[in-house]
This record gives structure tokens, C-alpha cells and sequence, in this order.
């Protein structure tokens, strides 16, 4: 149950009116994609400043302190019981061990399209975990779409996966396991806590609990307190704000109004993204592998978000969510 502050203990968010969500909703999507993709580059850019727990330290600080400025000003209805314990799960799982691990493969030498290519991988999982985790109903047309994306994110740098990568490989691999089961508990169990609670209470535990390994990290990686050069703060800044801040509250909202076939649609696109964005940023070249990807996966999100024979059949953008009591509900 979620006790307002201003209202007592029964009150609930209540969203935004059906016409605004229509028309933000494919805004935010358009948008989520480069947002979320920025944190491959910039976070390749970041540990090759600084060790990879300073860059979890101050990524969570800033992005700690942007949403308590929007905790202060929406006044958003608190968690109680245990759904603090559930945001805790979700913080470990989709904060410090999805970037702890990815970063860590950033600063092992894995490239930041072949890291955006392994996390990739999750929103499949994610969607055809839906189902049997979730109790969603999906058509054919998201499964087929998760599908074809993935294969779109398989093309994008699969020239790079014949390299020699070695064992560095599987960090990125955890990362997309932690992101999976981070994005399945979120929806399972923090779906009513509104948008700021959730994000300031996993942004805050991922900071206490990387504020606490940092004494024994620094002995054993030299990790330090603080950056140690301008690149190293502005890339912090942009991480905490724009990469952790903004894309997960994007992300949660899009996971509140639609569903996590729709958010693993969008994510399939952002190897593609990251691949591109790499070649100016990072000097990366680029193959025709991404531009094939990048076509393939933009066809996978077409199928999968419903767009295929909407006007003549059901929307499967909307599956139909199933409460407490068992009862189907009303359509987001």
C-alpha cells in the first residue's frame, strides 16, 4: 500500500488523461532510445578516466540528487512495508549489478557497441519471460517482433564477435542478466509505486551500497573518491543526469503506461544507436553490419509495438494487465 504525505494512506497517483499519454507516449519512446544509448559511449569515455567504482559512485550521486529535486516538488506518494524491500531487490539488480558489470566490460577493453550488442540480448529475454513472470497475455506479433529485433541487434556487430575478447566477454553478459531480472521485478512488484519514489529509492541504495564497497575497492582496483580530471566529472554529470536519471524515469513511465514488450522493442534499436553514435565519438568503425542491424531492428520494433494491421485487428501494445484478485483490468 502507498501512503500520500498530503492525503492519508488510500490516495494514488493519478496518471496522465488518455489524449496527453497518446501523444507522449511515442515522444518519450523517440526520445529513450539515444538517451539510453549515451551511456555506452560516455561510459566508455568514463572508465577510461577513472576506475569503474568512482563512476557508479558519482553516477548514482547526481542521479540521487536530480530526483530528490523532483521528489520535493511532485511530493509523490511514499512506499510502505515491503515495498521498500522490493525497491532494494531492484536497485541491486537493475542499478549496481547491471552498470557495475557493464562498466567493468568497458574498462576490460570490450567495445561500447559489442557491451550495447551482449545487453541487447536482455529485452528478448525480458519479453519472452513476460508471460510466465508477469501473467501477460501477448499476441504472436510481440513475440515475432522481440524476434526479428534481436536478430537486428545480432547483425549490428557481429563482425565484432569473432575478436578476441576472451573471458571479458561474460562481464557484459551478467550485466544483461542483472538488467532482465531487474526490469521483470520492477514490473512485477514495483509497478504502483509512482515514477520519483522509485528511482530515489534505488538511486539512494545503490549509493549507500557503493559508498560502503568503496574503501575495499580502492585498496584492491585504486578506485578514488573523486575524478580525477575535467573529463572525468563532465562524464559523471552526464551519466547521473541524462544516462541514469532521465533514461530510467523514461523507462518507468514507459513500462507504467504501456508494457515490457513496448520498452524491450525500444531497446532493441539501441546497439544500433550506440554503433553510430561510436564512429564520430569513439573513432569505432563502422560496417555495414549496424546499417543492416539498424534496418532489421527498426522492423522488429514496427512488428513487436503492434504497428502491423493495427486498425484491423487488437492493439498488442496494451496487454491486458491482471490484478490482485485475478480479475482482468481496464487496458493502460
Amino acid at each position: 500500500m502507498l501512503r500520500d504525505r498530503r492525503v492519508g494512506p488510500v490516495a494514488r497517483p493519478t496518471g496522465v488523461a488518455g489524449p496527453s499519454r497518446t501523444f507522449l507516449v511515442p515522444v518519450l519512446s523517440v526520445l529513450f532510445v539515444p538517451v539510453y544509448a549515451s551511456g555506452f559511449v560516455v561510459g566508455k569515455i568514463a572508465t577510461a578516466h577513472m576506475a569503474v567504482p568512482t563512476v557508479l559512485l558519482w553516477r548514482f550521486l547526481i542521479a540521487l540528487v536530480v530526483v530528490l529535486v523532483a521528489v520535493v516538488v511532485m511530493r509523490p506518494a511514499l512506499p510502505s512495508g515491503r515495498a521498500w524491500g522490493h525497491l532494494v531487490v531492484t536497485a541491486l539488480l537493475l542499478q549496481v549489478g547491471q552498470f557495475a558489470f557493464c562498466y567493468s566490460g568497458l574498462a576490460a577493453g570490450v567495445p561500447a557497441g559489442v557491451t550495447s550488442l551482449v545487453l541487447g540480448m536482455a529485452p528478448l529475454l525480458v519479453g519472452l519471460l513476460t508471460p510466465l513472470v508477469l501473467a501477460t497475455r501477448l499476441g504472436a506479433a510481440p513475440v515475432i517482433g522481440l524476434i526479428v529485433g534481436a536478430c537486428g541487434v545480432y547483425i549490428v556487430l557481429s563482425d565484432r564477435l569473432g575478436g578476441d575478447l576472451g573471458a571479458t566477454i561474460v562481464l557484459p553478459v551478467l550485466g544483461a542478466l542483472s538488467m532482465a531480472a531487474g526490469t521483470l521485478y520492477q514490473k512485477r512488484f514495483n509497478d504502483d509505486t509512482p515514477v520519483a519514489t522509485s528511482v530515489a529509492v534505488q538511486m539512494g541504495t545503490s549509493l549507500v551500497v557503493t559508498a560502503a564497497a568503496m574503501p575495499f575497492l580502492g585498496a584492491f582496483l585504486g578506485a578514488a573518491w573523486l575524478p580525477s580530471d575535467a573529463a572525468g566529472w563532465w562524464t559523471s554529470a552526464w551519466l547521473g543526469v541524462v544516462n541514469s536519471a532521465g533514461a530510467f524515469v523514461l523507462m518507468f513511465v514507459l513500462l507504467r503506461w504501456r508494457s515490457t514488450v513496448h520498452v524491450s522493442s525500444l531497446l532493441n534499436l539501441v546497439p544500433a544507436v550506440t554503433a553510430l553514435a561510436a564512429v564520430p565519438i569513439l573513432g569505432e568503425p563502422l560496417t555495414l553490419h549496424a546499417l543492416a542491424g539498424l534496418a532489421v531492428a527498426l522492423l522488429g520494433m514496427y512488428i513487436g509495438l503492434g504497428l502491423v494491421g493495427r486498425r484491423r485487428g487488437p492493439d498488442l501494445t496494451h496487454p491486458a494487465r491482471t490484478d490482485r484478485t485475478g480479475a482482468c483490468a481496464d487496458r493502460a
